[in-house]
């Protein structure tokens, strides 16, 4: 999570159940965006407070001083293990769509880009404002805010920066495994031709780029698989394979129906193969891939 904003996995779950009901249970009147804004950040200002006692906290972490994210050090068997953390969300600058080159609003400080101010609530407005579903929301001083949109446009899968990170704030380390998780694989592509509301309501740009979400997460999911081809079990992906193409953003009440079609795909037998294997990279940690190969284009064993 973002920040001092820390939370389960169980704790995660239930703070989205809750949103989810408050936010999408009611459709906007007119305006830009299917639903409201200002519901949306008052819960998660709520959250936030909840956690950390200030609903305006920012995004930059107190611990990450001198270009270092937070470090968390367990003690077991004698041995320390360290466990470097790189947290950021990924957002779109409404200006330069096309070009999909996303925004990182970071927890800690990058040696390459400057630190974008901005609180929590503001990171988290900026990666939930899908187009259509909310408006979009503007960060940055008063005399010059930006527009920024949801990261899904152009980057709902952020594998890559998650990789590029670590290689630039980790040159000197080891990679033991990668998990990718996805929200279920899309059904048959079909971008049907703007309607009226489309064509004079909604920017050009806007539904290019909802167009290329289509095939955003799988391309780049295939193309991790093949990164990480050799060596073996460093990078595993799991994504539920049918049941959840229909289900939107907005469909908070089909929760329960998600829950079930993601333990029958946990329940695969492929799937359990894959999954022991990923749990024991993960357990035992052990380097295989150096950050800095991460870019090149050759046999990452080398």
């Amino acid at each position: 999570m973002l920040g001092r904003l820390r939370m389960s996995v169980e704790e995660a779950i239930d703070c989205y159940d809750n949103l989810a009901e408050k936010v999408f249970s009611e459709l906007k009147r007119g305006g830009d965006g299917k639903y409201k804004a200002t519901s949306l950040e008052e819960v998660i200002k709520a959250i936030v407070k909840e956690r950390t006692g200030d609903s305006e906290a920012q995004v930059l972490d107190d611990g990450a001083l001198g270009g270092v994210c937070n470090t968390c050090v367990h003690t077991s068997q004698s041995k320390a293990i360290i466990l470097y953390l790189i947290r950021f969300v990924c957002a779109m600058n409404a200006h330069n769509l096309n070009a999909r080159i996303p925004v990182l609003f970071r927890t800690y400080v990058s040696p390459k880009e400057p630190v974008i101010p901005c609180t929590i609530w503001q990171a988290a407005r900026a990666t939930s404002a899908a187009p259509t579903f909310f408006k979009r929301v503007f960060i940055g001083p008063v005399a010059r805010p930006e527009p920024f949109i949801d990261g899904g446009v152009g980057r709902n899968n952020p594998t890559p920066q998650v990789l590029e990170e670590a290689e630039l704030m980790f040159p000197d380390r080891n990679i033991a495994c990668v998990i990718s998780i996805g929200t279920g694989k899309p059904g048959m592509i079909n971008v049907p031709t703007p309607g009226f509301f489309e064509r004079n309501l909604v920017p050009v740009g806007v539904i290019q780029a909802m167009v290329a979400i289509a095939t955003d997460c799988e391309e780049t999911a295939q193309q991790m698989e093949k990164k990480f081809k050799h060596p073996p079990k460093v990078y595993f992906r799991f994504n539920v394979e049918h049941g959840l193409q229909n289900v939107k953003l907005g469909d908070w009440d089909r929760m329960g129906e998600v829950a079930a079609h993601t333990r029958s795909y946990m329940n695969m037998p492929e799937v359990d193969q894959r999954l022991a294997p990923a749990v024991k990279a993960i357990r035992e940690r052990k380097g295989v891939v150096k950050t800095f190969a991460i870019s090149m284009e050759q046999d990452l064993l080398h």
